[in-house]
């Protein structure tokens, strides 16, 4: 009797142990890493402290809700199956010539720690995704649509895009931040222009490539023109040139005339004296006697003939 008893006992605590640990394994919730919670209590409201990254006991008419402490990615998008919503979602935006143009757009945004109280009083017991959903897309599409007529819709398809992100950052930054949401940045992705847009986008294209066109013409004739200049230059410095050779071979050849001829009147003997240009001269006794050496034998053949033509001066004299 005694044992049947000890092992109802027995059998009972096991029971009333293994239920606990079911119900506590049941109502038991984790707060992943990068998150932070809050629980709240139907009874008495909101529990006091922000829970960290742990496993949570959730009671009987208590949730809890987490809030993102790594970034997030609000995505509004024109496509029909991606986005928070699952439809068209993209935020229309008017621009300086009054075109509404749909952009894709994405919201980079954070909740820091000790702001989690002030997400679940500005909101209420929501889910983030609920957030995101309404309250963040409202507040980016009033804000996209205060920046937007500070630009035409060819910027904002183009070079002055992250210049609006800057400044659609700054504002939801500082109008969402009393509720407790860090926004890092807001980006324009795709555009869906209206058939009238995609006419004036497609006339600016053209304009475009046409001026680059003309530019692209006027470089290459500068630098045909370079080219010309150059070959001109050339042609002037190669007929310099050949000028220039056919003067020298001109003198060339009256040298050589020059010195057929004097070898043509050459009598054999050398002269006694060579001289050059700019030689400077000096005779002595030797050169001299020389000299008269060479001149005698001249003298000896005219003196006769000088004799001769005395005597017969005198013989016709006679």
């Amino acid at each position: 009797m005694k044992l049947k008893t000890v092992l109802g006992v027995g059998a009972a605590v096991l029971i009333g142990v293994s239920a606990y640990f079911v119900w506590n394994e049941a109502r038991s919730r984790w707060v992943d890493a990068g998150y932070v919670g809050i629980l709240y209590d139907a009874r008495g409201g909101v529990r006091p402290g922000v829970i960290k990254p742990s496993r949570v006991y959730v009671g009987f008419r208590q949730r809890l809700y987490t809030y993102p402490t790594k970034l997030q990615s609000a995505k509004y998008l024109n496509a029909a199956d991606e986005g928070e919503v699952k439809a068209a979602d993209g935020i229309l935006i008017t621009t300086s010539e009054n075109a509404n143009t749909t952009f894709d757009v994405t919201v980079i945004y954070r909740v820091l720690p000790d702001d989690a109280l002030k997400v679940f009083n500005s909101f209420g017991p929501v889910e983030v995704s609920t957030i995101q959903s309404t309250h963040l897309r409202r507040a980016v599409k009033d804000v996209v649509n205060e920046v937007g007529p500070q630009y035409d819709v060819f910027d904002l398809m183009g070079p002055k895009r992250a210049e609006f992100s800057r400044k659609a950052t700054e504002a939801p930054k500082k109008r969402m931040a009393p509720n407790g949401l860090t926004i890092d940045g807001v980006l324009l992705m795709s555009a869906y222009p209206t058939p009238e847009t995609q006419e004036k986008i497609n006339r600016r294209i053209n304009q475009y490539t046409e001026y680059e066109i003309a530019l692209i013409r006027q470089k290459i004739a500068e630098v045909q023109s370079q080219r010309n200049v150059i070959e001109a230059q050339a042609r002037r410095v190669a007929t310099r040139l050949v000028a220039a050779g056919a003067k020298d071979n001109g003198l060339d050849q009256l040298r050589l005339q020059a010195d057929e001829e004097a070898i043509e009147r050459w009598n054999g003997r050398l002269p006694a004296l060579r001289t050059g240009s700019g030689q400077t001269m000096v005779i002595d006794s030797g050169v001299l006697s020389a000299l008269g050496t060479q001149s005698s034998p001249r003298a000896a053949r005219t003196t006769p003939a000088a004799s001769g033509d005395s005597e017969t001066t005198d013989q016709n004299g006679n």
